[in-house]
């Protein structure tokens, strides 16, 4: 039972982890929690007195002297209070802080198969949301602590002026606690639920805003609005349900304390008629019965707040936890030098372990080449060059960076390659915040130059703000070809990489930018590998070597001139995009 409940709040031992960093900020908060704890307990016993003394033994002189006390006390609780404030504030956005950093980086080494399969709301709503809600239910649960010790001063006052109603008031708090824990009970059991159903809401409407366009041109707002409908409706029978219970479990509690007021006075009315009770007594518990029956709340509360910051712990922490979500695999091996050398021996792969996307492949690539992959779409080509950047890893066989097995490799190595793809992806900052995300210390004319070599610096240089232009989310101020050549630069700025891959990169070029960058790409080979995926054969007829791929094989390979003359595919393919490009033209 021991181990069970550990590992039931394993999640947020683990949150409470990150406090440690800063022992200063968490004394300071926990020594002004005492004090405030402290206070609260001495005032009901000093507004207790002074009531007392002035009902019971009408001397008003010791009434202001407790009433003196008991605005100190106030305006000490108040003093406490405000010091606390700051050493919360910055423990909670230090803290989250680092929780944030932390899982982030974890979520980047999420196997990317992980993020196509649940969909970026999951990542989302727990990186944002949840990760503010741990921050929000931390200051709650410091809040109730506090006020869980005012409870335990009233309860214990009300034990010094008559012993028979404490035992009575006790006795329906424990009635009160466990029908709160009965609702607790529900809320862990349910609130899972609507978190999940909440993710998949947040998910669709993620992947709606960033698919706005093809949205407007298909036609798809009413379909995906009644999908959204739906969802939202799934989730809202959930929600409500939860709400119910809840509500229903709250209404009986208040049963309870209806019950209670009304059986508290009957005792009273008894002990008062048989001389055991004084009438100012009496008065004066009956003001703080609200107070006492609220311990029961109090204490319910915490242990629910306590239930809610594990669960929220356990969902953020959960994207590091490599059983929960599989994670890229990494070794420990560094190379210090990468040359360039890649070779697959044997490399099956599946995606969903039963389906073969590549069979058999082997093939080897030197330094200072530029390398090709062709063929039909669905062939496995991009998955040949997943797996080279090591966004997945081999079913069976063996990949080799300058002969070191892919799977030691430690994560440093993915300096070395950099891939753009055919729908790339600008961040929503400047053209030189871009840039500078590859490299920190790049200067405006480096950036100038890579712009040349990508055919992107004549549109960059008549933008009003220039490098300073924004780019918006994903780079929705630029055109298709526009955001693929800024993308092909900030590639080309990347010093360290030995390896840039284009997987179908030029797609939405026009000819003149396409063949300005293939031949820019010819200069650059000299200290780089290129590996090129392409639909227009023309974009490759240069390369050193070519590969083609058919339903997850490579069935030959060689340089073009070879293909055209071996490959019967190869050549009618050619010869159907040539005839294709003149008639265009």
């Amino acid at each position: 039972m021991k181990q069970k409940e550990q590992k039931k709040f394993s999640s947020l031992k683990r949150y409470f982890r990150y406090f440690k960093k800063y022992p200063w900020l968490v004394t300071g908060l926990w020594l002004s929690l005492l004090c405030t704890a402290v206070l609260s307990l001495l005032g009901p016993w000093y507004l207790g007195k002074m009531i007392a003394s002035l009902t019971t033994y009408a001397d008003y002189d010791l009434t202001i002297k407790y009433a003196i006390i008991f605005m100190i006390l106030e305006f000490a609780g108040l003093v406490v209070y405000q010091l606390r404030v700051p050493c919360f504030k910055k423990l909670e956005n230090n803290v989250k802080r680092d929780v944030k950093l932390e899982v982030l980086g974890s979520s980047f080494d999420i196997n990317i198969g992980q993020f196509e399969k649940l969909g970026n709301g999951v990542f989302i709503t727990r990186l944002t949301s949840d990760l503010n809600s741990l921050s929000t239910s931390f200051n709650i649960i410091s809040e109730t602590i506090v006020e869980f010790f005012s409870k335990i001063g009233f309860v214990v006052f009300v034990f010094v002026l008559n012993y028979w109603l404490a035992i009575f008031l006790v006795g329906f708090i424990l009635i009160r606690y466990f029908i709160y824990q009965i609702r607790v009970h529900f809320y862990a059991k349910m609130k899972p639920t609507v978190f999940k159903k909440d993710e998949n809401i947040n998910s669709l409407i993620g992947e709606s805003i960033r698919g706005i366009k093809d949205i407007k041109t298909l036609g798809l707002s009413s379909k995906l609005l009644s999908k959204t409908r739906f969802l939202q409706e799934d989730y809202a029978k959930t929600d409500n349900k939860e709400w119910y219970v809840g509500t229903s479990l709250y209404a009986i509690a208040n049963v309870v304390q209806i019950l209670c007021n009304f059986f508290f006075i009957l005792i009273s009315v008894y002990l008062i008629s048989n001389g055991q009770l004084e009438i100012a007594v009496f008065y004066t518990i009956y003001t703080y019965k609200s107070n006492v029956m609220s311990f029961a709340l109090q204490l319910g509360n915490l242990q629910n707040y306590f239930k809610e910051l594990n669960l929220k712990a356990s969902r953020v922490f959960e994207l590091a936890d490599e059983n929960a979500y599989s994670h890229d695999k990494f070794g420990n091996v560094i190379l210090p030098d990468f040359h360039g050398n890649i070779e697959f021996k044997n490399v099956c792969f599946s995606y969903d372990g039963n389906n073969a996307v590549l069979d058999n492949i082997s093939f080897s690539v030197a330094p200072n080449n530029h390398i090709a992959f062709v063929g039909e779409s669905g062939c496995g080509k991009s998955t040949i060059v997943g797996l080279i950047c090591k966004l997945y890893d081999p079913t069976q066989g063996v990949i080799l960076f300058d002969e070191t097995n892919s799977l030691s490799l430690d994560k440093s190595f993915g300096k070395y390659i950099t891939m753009v793809n055919q729908n790339p992806y600008m961040f929503n900052m400047t053209i030189r915040e871009n840039m500078q995300l590859v490299e920190p210390g790049v200067t405006d004319e480096q950036i100038f130059e890579v712009l040349k070599l990508s055919n992107a610096y004549d549109f960059v240089s008549v933008l009003p703000n220039g490098l300073d232009s924004f780019l918006g989310e994903g780079g929705t101020r630029l055109s298709g070809g526009q955001k693929q050549r800024l993308c092909i630069a900030r590639a080309l700025l990347k010093k360290d990489s030995k390896v840039i891959i284009f997987d179908e990169a030029t797609s939405a070029l026009d000819n003149i930018s396409q063949d300005v960058v293939i031949n820019n790409l010819s200069k650059i080979k000299q200290d780089k590998v290129i590996i090129t995926i392409a639909h227009r054969l023309s974009t490759i007829e240069n390369c050193d070597k070519i590969y083609f791929v058919e339903h997850g094989k490579i069935t030959a390979e060689g340089t073009h001139a070879e293909l055209l003359k071996c490959n019967a595919t190869y050549a009618e393919l050619y010869k159907k995009q040539k005839k294709e490009s003149k008639e265009a033209e």
